[in-house]
């Protein structure tokens, strides 16, 4: 059997409460580290930069829900600290 993981997802608009849950959820157990759309859309990529500072052994999730410009968008993400990034199940097999 796997083990199990856990992922806290910081459906947030506010870094600071983001940071302050994650740091939470981090002491907790917590696995994965997702920034959500909505951190993302009101933070920019700097929420992934200031989590993966935060927390650099830790798997931190870009959800990006990406449908195009997926390389670009890829890069981005990683460049930011991002191990993983979200992309949209209908998204063309290039962007894939």
């Amino acid at each position: 059997m796997s083990e199990i993981k856990l992922q806290v997802a910081l459906d947030f608009v506010e870094l600071s409460r983001a940071l302050d849950v994650a740091a939470k959820a981090v002491a907790g157990g917590a696995d994965y580290i997702e920034a959500g759309t909505p951190l993302i859309k009101s933070e920019g990529l700097d929420a992934v930069r200031r989590l993966r500072e935060m927390f650099p052994d830790h798997t931190i999730i870009a959800d990006m829900k990406t449908m195009d410009a997926g390389r670009i968008e890829a890069e981005v993400a990683a460049k930011a600290g991002a191990n993983v990034m979200t992309v949209c199940g209908t998204a063309s097999e290039s962007t894939i």
